[in-house]
């Protein structure tokens, strides 16, 4: 049987002539936070503390450590992997997730590919970033009870607050990007909220999410009410006047998150 014959460029150059940099994954997973968890998970150290509400970034320890780094401070990094030889983009992001974070069951979307020539000591390394903007509750669990893990508002890594490695806060600053875009068109794209909502739910999600893109109060609810169906039913339990109860329309919105 005739062996196939190793394919050659118009140079006379192999696969195998040319230098191979490794592939990696890093993924940014965006929450909402409950404020009071935040309180219970990081009272016992004041610089550990997370009060700031918004938008916030899964973060775990970092295994790579710079050479002048001390071992009191440590640093946080984005879930991320090596590619593996047989795997897919999306089989290594959710590995990264389940191994380095205990969590499974997102499905984050590919950001951009990250290939700074220095972006990572260890040598050439391609890092396709990605991205998940999730309910809290689905991560809940593992950020309340895994030491490794820390969560941390896009604004305080996007200062420098928060440490960390290499090129993860240009990772984390596009994916906030990317999220607030797509919460300036129309009502709670990622579907955070569950149905039905009030007007004021819905632009309290809005604000915490991106408050410099979102409008005064009532050019925000002129802008969504043109994706809102109104239940007609209101809200109990609440002080002051019930309010009026709307869910997505999705012969406007789409009924799945934006691609």
């Amino acid at each position: 049987m005739r062996s196939q014959e190793l394919w050659r460029d118009e140079s006379g150059r192999s696969l195998e002539d040319y230098p191979r940099p490794s592939v990696a994954v890093d993924v940014a997973v965006l929450t909402v936070p409950d404020p009071l968890d935040l309180e219970l998970r990081y009272s016992s150290s004041s610089q550990e503390t997370e009060s700031e509400g918004g938008l916030h970034v899964l973060l775990v320890l970092s295994e790579i450590r710079s050479s002048n780094q001390p071992l009191s401070k440590p640093s946080w990094s984005l879930p991320g992997t090596f590619l593996h030889d047989g795997e897919t983009l999306i089989q290594a992001t959710n590995r990264a997730l389940l191994t380095k974070a205990g969590i499974k069951g997102l499905h984050p979307r590919q950001l951009k590919v990250f290939d700074e020539l220095r972006r990572d000591p260890r040598g050439r390394v391609l890092s396709v970033g990605h991205f998940e903007l999730v309910n809290w509750e689905k991560i809940r669990q593992a950020v309340l009870f895994n030491p490794d893990i820390r969560l941390r508002s896009v604004r305080s890594v996007a200062e420098k607050r928060t440490r960390v490695r290499i090129d993860h806060r240009e990772i984390v600053s596009q994916a906030a990007e990317r999220v607030q875009a797509d919460y300036r068109s129309v009502p709670d794209p990622y579907r955070l909220l569950a149905e039905p909502f009030t007007l004021r739910d819905l632009e309290s999600l809005h604000r915490r999410i991106d408050p410099d893109g979102t409008p005064a109060k009532d050019t925000f609810r002129r802008r969504m009410m043109n994706y809102l169906v109104d239940t007609e039913s209101t809200s109990s339990g609440s002080i002051g006047k019930p309010a009026r109860l709307f869910e997505n329309n999705p012969s406007r919105t789409g009924r799945n998150r934006p691609t």
